[in-house]
């Protein structure tokens, strides 16, 4: 893989039986993103809700297309659209490094499945997916297409209100998990990270999905899927879950 100096943070994952072709986790800064895909004086100003207007001269890098350009356009709120611009500069550095496809960023195509689920037009046998939350996004992506995968970043807060935690997880899950913020938002990247990996996300009901000391149960059947969980700065929970392709009944 090249190696490209906007991004740090890569970690490559085996899945068994498919050693050759690892499944590459990202990770970065948001701000350290905007501060290098924007020209000087350009950066978005991060206490404004205001949205703006971007347009190709104000980026130092040519990513966007002008379709995307439009796009971003129309959230309405700036931190959206930042975040938005960020995630979108993530996957395809990291598509356009991993493939080392001989192609411009702004030629690499993101869409959404009907349920939110984002892929690549061009390579549509690749799995990607994406996360971001406060200063963080965090992309990844298969070079097998016999895989799906999810990913899942949250920052960590305090501990949950009990009321936030019977809705969000089931009576088991709770029985099984340390009363602490940390295993808390460990499990619930995990659970929102196999919702992404089935292809549903939120339109599922969280109750649909457990994990359980890091298996993961979906309609109370045992899922045969692998799961990789870690922290960034001792302040954010990430968690992956991937495996062969899921098949819907």
């Amino acid at each position: 893989m090249r190696y490209n100096p906007d991004i740090h943070h890569r970690r490559s994952i085996c899945l068994p039986g498919h050693t050759e072709k690892p499944i590459i986790v990202q990770t970065a800064k948001i701000s350290d993103i905007r501060d290098a895909v924007f020209r000087p004086g350009m950066q978005p100003d991060g206490q404004s809700m205001k949205n703006r207007v971007f347009d190709h001269p104000m980026f130092a890098k040519q990513f966007l297309s002008d379709d995307e350009m439009v796009q971003v356009n129309r959230f309405r709120a700036l931190k959206k659209q930042v975040e938005w611009i960020c995630g979108r500069f993530a996957v395809k550095i990291l598509v356009k490094d991993a493939l080392e496809l001989d192609m411009s960023l702004a030629d690499i195509q993101i869409a959404y499945k009907e349920k939110g689920a984002p892929y690549l037009p061009q390579f549509p046998q690749i799995p990607i997916s994406l996360s971001h939350s406060g200063d963080y996004t965090a992309a990844v992506m298969g070079r097998d297409p016999g895989i799906g995968l999810g990913i899942d970043v949250e920052k960590i807060g305090g501990l949950p209100e009990p009321s936030f935690m019977k809705i969000a997880f089931t009576t088991e899950e709770i029985a099984h998990m340390p009363a602490e913020a940390r295993a808390v938002f460990a499990n619930w990247t995990l659970k929102e990270a196999f919702l992404k990996y089935v292809g549903l996300g939120f339109n599922e009901s969280l109750h649909s999905v457990a994990v359980i000391e890091g298996q993961i149960y979906y309609h109370g059947q045992k899922q045969n899927v692998l799961t990789w969980s870690s922290h960034l700065d001792n302040q954010y929970a990430i968690g992956l879950v991937y495996g062969d392709i899921f098949k819907h009944n």
